[in-house]
């Protein structure tokens, strides 16, 4: 079965998939697909039994799925402790149709995402998170701070060079939680 019908399979049947990756990592990820876009995927993220966050996905990051016994019992697990009834995603991403909108949207809403590119032709990656302070045509401006609780710059990022956006995380909340209130201070 092609990845187009696994998407759409996930998203009717609210069907927890493993999808695969180009990450230089081998990272995989769990979850339900809540929107399927032209060049993207919205996921919302299972881990241990439970949804944690949202995570978009470009498709040319996807390499494959699985979708066998394992996800099976995930499936029947998410069923029973009835996490799957708190399977969901903002109903703002009905209206983004690219990633450039999608930054947008969560600069407008003040959101704070966590980014993660791809570089070094897909050798490397660097994880980001921040808030966005200004959009272009192909790139962003996020400023982040580091995984101490320092500040640093804001940081220009291409959009051709998205490998996720998670936003709504416990990582995420915590962490931004945290520094919104250093940044008040």
């Amino acid at each position: 079965m092609s990845l187009g019908h696994k998407y759409k399979k996930s998203l009717h049947e609210q069907w927890c998939l493993r999808f695969k990756t180009r990450h230089p990592d081998g990272d995989n990820y769990d979850g339900v697909v809540t929107h399927i876009k032209r060049r993207f995927i919205v996921l919302s993220q299972e881990e241990a039994f439970e949804f944690d966050g949202i995570v978009i996905l470009p498709k040319k990051v996807i390499t494959g799925y699985r979708d066998d016994k394992y996800e099976q019992c995930s499936n029947h697990i998410l069923r029973e402790n009835s996490a799957i009834k708190k399977c969901r995603s903002p109903r703002w991403l009905d209206s983004c149709e690219t990633l450039q909108e999608v930054v947008t949207a969560l600069m407008r809403r003040d959101i704070w995402p966590g980014v993660e590119i791809v570089f070094n032709e897909n050798t490397k990656s660097a994880f980001y998170l921040g808030p966005v302070t200004r959009t272009t045509d192909n790139h962003f401006h996020l400023r982040c701070y580091d995984a101490a609780g320092n500040w640093e710059k804001a940081y220009k990022l291409r959009y051709d060079d998205i490998f996720k956006i998670e936003i709504d995380s416990s990582y995420c909340r915590h962490f931004n939680m945290y520094m919104r209130k250093l940044n008040s201070t």
